[in-house]
């Protein structure tokens, strides 16, 4: 309500400034009889956005755009309105000003500029959310509607240099909202469709780390951690594999030392999660050895060694293989 109030009376402000398009003349304040032509007027604009007045920005940009200029002053005035109301805050009619741009400038060389502002403006409308209301009182804020827009944005835009970086950010918008399933989601999109992307490795790291925390104990179901070695495993035949490769790291946004710590973290994983695995094993070991079941713990003690040697419970499965006589 407060935002729609100033919207207002930013309105009536400009108003009040008399600024208005006549033809043969150009813009005219008839409140101070300045007379601006087109050029001037877009200047007039820039100067303000310069100067971080965004609002006003804003209206005077929706009068150029709104008259009958030359096209490449208003494709210019059009963004730079679009981008005065996202620096303004107000996400949703700059999301209405870009998307008017790209589709009355679709060829425009400010074009992959723009498409990318978009998504990053539909991405700041989430994190911020939509006030929602009841019986006309604003009690919480709302991502969904933002969400639903950033991804048909994205669906829209698919093909755009910076699209698979904003389903990646998407993803961590919802990690820190603790929607880890839907962030797990994004990351498995990117996967499926941007493979060769700088996001990739980003992406696979990560879903591998969400997946480790889904892991709750070796009591529980482990397929969270065959899941998460898995896409270990996976880093490291698609991505290790290159750290002599500079042309193809490059392609990933990767340096030397960037996957170096990355392979640090597979090999953390992995250690984890061999572990974890081993210490499964090693339960059931010790459940057919109290059922005097020595056979069947044997095949137990026996993988441990064979497939998680370097693991703490190898040293217990060695000493109680000793004890049955191996």
């Amino acid at each position: 309500m407060a935002r729609s109030m100033a919207s207002l009376l930013l309105a009536l402000l400009l108003i009040g400034s008399g600024w208005e398009y006549l033809p043969g003349q150009g813009f005219v304040n008839s409140d101070t009889g300045d007379i601006k032509t087109p050029e001037a007027f877009l200047a007039l604009g820039e100067k303000l956005h310069a100067d971080h007045k965004f609002d006003e920005t804003a209206e005077a940009m929706g009068v150029l755009t709104a008259s009958p200029v030359d096209a490449a002053l208003r494709e210019r005035g059009l963004l730079l309105r679009a981008r005065a109301l996202a620096a303004a805050g107000r996400l949703v009619e700059a999301r209405d000003e870009y998307i008017r741009f790209v589709q009355v400038f679709p060829d425009s060389a400010r074009g992959p500029a723009a498409r990318e502002e978009l998504m990053r403006t539909d991405l700041a409308r989430a994190r911020e959310g939509d006030l929602q209301s009841v019986l006309g009182l604003p009690l919480y804020r709302s991502s969904r509607s933002a969400v639903q827009a950033l991804k048909e944005t994205l669906l829209r835009f698919s093909r755009e240099e910076c699209t698979d970086d904003y389903y990646l950010r998407l993803a961590v918008f919802f990690v820190e909202q603790g929607d880890t399933l839907l962030a797990e989601d994004e990351l498995t999109f990117i996967l499926e469709n941007y493979p060769m992307s700088d996001s990739a490795p980003r992406a696979l790291l990560l879903r591998a780390r969400l997946r480790l925390n889904r892991f709750d104990g070796i009591d529980y179901d482990l397929k969270p951690l065959i899941d998460a070695k898995r896409d270990y495993e996976k880093f490291a035949g698609d991505f290790l594999r290159h750290a002599e490769d500079p042309a193809r790291l490059r392609q990933l946004g990767l340096d030397p030392e960037r996957l170096k710590a990355m392979e640090a973290q597979v090999r953390e994983g992995l250690r984890f999660v061999n572990s974890k695995q081993a210490e499964k094993e090693l339960a059931l070991a010790n459940f057919y050895l109290f059922r005097d079941r020595p056979r069947s713990a044997k095949v137990y003690l026996d993988s441990i060694l064979k497939n998680f040697s370097a693991t703490p419970s190898a040293v217990e499965a060695k000493r109680l293989l000793e004890t049955l006589g191996k």
